[in-house]
């Protein structure tokens, strides 16, 4: 057996290769080699078994032979001391964080990732015996090399067996799936086990579910970019969404083309009941990935066959060879199409158009999307209007690849001929948008035209990256604020009128990213609004995103009494809960008014990080947290911070913040920590600790006041 010594060097340069290109720190630090001053060489040794765990050397030699991010298909069990603790146990989780090693002086590192207590049960008893330095523990459970510089247990999927030679409970039966990989389950039997959930349940156990890819949903140029892709599945008859859905082997997606419609997958992960505003969409949930790929054809969607003209429409063959010759711009003639439809859909939104798929089967997997279609005449069809799967349907219009996609060109420029040999007879009404215009900045909003064009090229319920400003009259209200809730709903249009171009402001809150309150001044039909925030496509919806956006001025007011908007306010504050913002890069969080938070790890041994469960963004020992306002001057921040378990997590005694050439004291209260006298656009505030870059109390910011001079 090799000398883990060789390992490590071997190791430590891969770090060195891949950190020489790439800035990011591992989120848990790098291993931490054998001390070299007492000249402790550590020899692998174990087999995994319970009967002969392996040492921590023996863990990480075996986890070197895993590939970067890839999970060990078994169990296996590490035998090590307790050295460094990020977390004990804990009743909230019920898991704990910590390094173990050969020695306990700290001979060789292995983190113990999230682990659960005794039996693989959660830790729900505080005066349960904890873990505390020094520890002997034997850990089972499946590990990772994450990103391939991290040996660890996998998340929430590993338990402490021993502490001291002394167990608890009994050892967990192994992980059951439903199917296997030879002998995956149908989408059908899929969306069985997906019926009977609760909403937005998730299955306790793995499935493997097979199927042949109807579409792909997620933007060719995204893809490197989220390193996963959307997608969707069918057995013939039913369909399932594959949720940022990993390659072979739990590996990244680089670009588009590695699957494709047509091909036949295994996919591997939990199923999930996702629903939203009442809409069910069942997935494979985050997580899951492809353990079996076969590459398809595209369908067999057969010969193309047809001229595009009325008396001899494509077929949906000729239709797609037609979009491959046009590319990516919209082809100026217009053509007739012929085909089934194989997945319907429903006028909505007042857009008065509808989309739907097509196929030259009524259960084809090669299909062209019927994208945004008027009726007949280019009429707009009432809401509700739906085009049923099953349908045999005759369209005339522009077509055009977008993206891995091909469809008609969007916004009602081809319409609907006849669905089963009949006119659409709805003839809709409405106003007219007029031309896209803006460039969706504070000084030159995007108008509703401009946004529901864009709006409109994003994947299905994908929340734009950007935040952007809207402006529009209201045309309809669906809820006025209610300080019960602290958001409204109500649709804008160019015009102030119904039944043309319309987008829906959905859940916005009122100005500054704030709860409405009563008192404050309400929102009517005909009053100019613009909107601030982020928007999102749901399912075929235009929309922003759900309490991901507020009013920025209401006829022309930037606040209830402000000024007309022209930049420069003074005074006034702002409040922002980290729930309500967009934390998925905790180093660039942007609130309403422009004013940005960026957390950093300076030289704390712990990275920030931000709890999506728990809706909080953890500082630890010499972190940083900066607000810079811009133009604006800060005049007062206050941080709201968590108590769990009676630790008020209110950052160390040192704490301290930088705003310009001044150094300023918190104040600390039961709730709160607050940094007064700031006189200064942009102030840096560092959980600062004396004695070292880990431990003390940790600064768990659950919302930020902003007060401007």
């Amino acid at each position: 057996m090799k000398r883990i010594a060789n390992y490590l060097i071997v190791l430590a340069l891969a770090v060195f290769t891949f950190t020489s290109c790439e800035d990011i720190p591992s989120p848990f630090g790098q291993i931490v080699a054998p001390k070299a001053d007492d000249g402790v060489v550590i020899e692998p040794s174990g087999k995994g078994t319970l009967a002969d765990p392996y040492n921590v050397a023996g863990a990480l030699e075996f986890i070197a032979g895993l590939g970067a991010d890839v999970q060990s298909p078994n169990d296996v069990y590490i035998k090590g001391y307790v050295t460094t603790i990020t977390e004990t146990f804990g009743t909230q989780y019920g898991n704990a964080t910590f390094e173990i090693s050969d020695t306990k002086e700290g001979a060789n590192k292995f983190l113990c990732y999230r682990v659960k207590y005794f039996g693989g049960q959660g830790y729900s008893d505080p005066s349960a015996t904890n873990i505390k330095e020094g520890d002997e523990v034997i850990i089972c459970g499946k590990v990772v090399n994450y990103k391939g510089n991290t040996p660890e247990t996998a998340s929430n999927a590993a338990y402490v067996y021993s502490i001291n030679g002394k167990g608890g409970g009994t050892t967990p039966t192994p992980t059951e799936t439903l199917g296997t990989k030879d002998a995956p389950i149908t989408v059908s039997k899929a969306l069985e086990y997906i019926n009977a959930l609760a909403d937005n349940g998730t299955t306790d156990k793995d499935a493997y579910v097979k199927g042949k890819i109807t579409q792909i949903k997620t933007a060719e140029d995204k893809i490197a970019q989220y390193k996963n892709i959307d997608y969707i599945i069918s057995d013939g008859s039913k369909e399932l969404t594959v949720f940022r859905g990993k390659n072979l082997d739990n590996t990244d997606f680089t670009a588009a083309g590695q699957i494709n419609v047509g091909d036949e997958v295994v996919v591997f992960g939990k199923l999930t009941k996702y629903v939203k505003d009442g809409n069910t969409t069942p997935e494979v949930a985050q997580g899951n990935y492809i353990v079996s790929l076969t590459k398809g054809s595209g369908g067999g969607g057969g010969e193309a066959k047809g001229t595009g003209t009325a008396a001899d429409p494509f077929n949906i063959a000729a239709a797609i060879a037609k979009c491959k010759e046009v590319g990516t711009t919209a082809s100026t003639e217009k053509y007739y199409i012929k085909g089934y439809v194989v997945k319907g859909g429903t006028a909505s939104g007042g857009y008065g158009n509808v989309t739907f798929d097509m196929g030259d089967t009524k259960d084809a997997t090669e299909l062209f999307k019927a994208y945004q279609v008027a009726g007949t005449d280019g009429e707009k069809l009432a809401d509700g209007y739906e085009v049923p799967a099953g349908a045999e349907v005759v369209i005339y219009g522009p077509v055009v690849t977008y993206n891995t996609t091909y469809e008609t060109a969007g916004k009602s420029a081809a319409q609907i001929v006849t669905i089963n040999g009949k006119k659409t007879n709805d003839t809709g009404g409405g106003g007219d948008s007029g031309g896209a215009a803006g460039d969706g900045s504070q000084s030159n909003p995007y108008n509703v035209a401009a946004i529901t064009e864009i709006c409109g090229k994003l994947g299905d319920k994908e929340t734009s990256a950007t935040d952007y400003y809207i402006k529009g009259k209201i045309c309809s209200v669906k809820y006025t604020f209610s300080a019960q809730y602290g958001t409204a709903t109500f649709n804008i249009s160019d015009d102030g009128k119904t039944g043309g171009t319309e987008f829906t402001a959905y859940s916005v809150y009122y100005f500054n990213n704030a709860a409405w309150v009563d008192g404050n001044t309400q929102i009517a039909v005909g009053d100019d609004v613009v909107l601030f925030g982020k928007i999102t496509n749901y399912g075929g919806t235009l929309e922003t995103a759900s309490k991901k956006a507020c009013i920025y001025s209401l006829n022309g007011k930037t606040s209830d009494g402000g000024s007309g908007g022209g930049g420069g306010d003074t005074g006034g504050e702002i409040t922002a809960t980290f729930g309500d913002l967009d934390c998925s890069n905790i180093a660039a969080i942007k609130l309403s008014d422009g004013t940005t938070i960026a957390v950093a790890q300076e030289d704390g041994k712990s990275a920030p990080i931000y709890h999506e469960s728990t809706k909080i963004v953890r500082i630890y020992a010499r972190n940083s947290v900066t607000i810079d306002a811009g133009s604006k001057k800060i005049a007062k921040v206050v941080f709201a911070y968590d108590t769990y378990n009676g630790t008020a997590y209110k950052g160390n005694d040192e704490m301290y913040g930088e705003a310009g050439s001044s150094k300023i004291t918190p104040t600390k209260d039961d709730t709160n920590v607050t940094f007064s006298n700031v006189n200064n656009s942009k102030i840096k505030v560092v959980n600062w600790l004396e004695s070292g870059n880990s431990g003390g109390t940790q600064f768990r910011i659950t919302g930020v006041t902003i007060q401007y001079q």
